[in-house]
């Protein structure tokens, strides 16, 4: 199960997520995400994961889209705060980066 609530503040929307972010809860968290979006406008977006249990591949990916879209991930706890760590890191290897230099990453320790 996942509780989602979308909090408006001045300058700020908190996305907060509560539960297990996997299986059809990863639609239905999708589908809030896409929905609100537009409402922010020049708002910060956090999206609040300190209440999350679990999150499966495809609930990753949802927030790998979000991190992408401009969402803040935060959340606490040894899980939670490593995926958001390689979420971050991932996304700042490849900014900046053509394609040609991503495709030869694992070409450059070949012998």
């Amino acid at each position: 199960m996942l509780r989602i609530s979308v909090l408006n503040g001045s300058g700020v929307t908190r996305f907060k997520l509560e539960g297990k972010l996997a299986h059809e809860w990863v639609r239905e968290a999708e589908i809030a995400w896409t929905a609100h979006r537009p409402l922010h406008g020049q708002k910060k977006v956090i999206v609040d994961l300190d209440d999350v249990c679990f999150v499966d591949e495809a609930g990753q990916q949802l927030l790998v889209q979000m991190h992408r879209g401009g969402g803040k991930l935060v959340g606490s706890g040894p899980m939670m705060s490593a995926m958001i760590e390689e979420i971050e890191v991932d996304r700042s290897r490849t900014q900046g980066r053509s394609g040609e230099e991503q495709i030869n990453d694992g070409a450059e320790f070949e012998s």
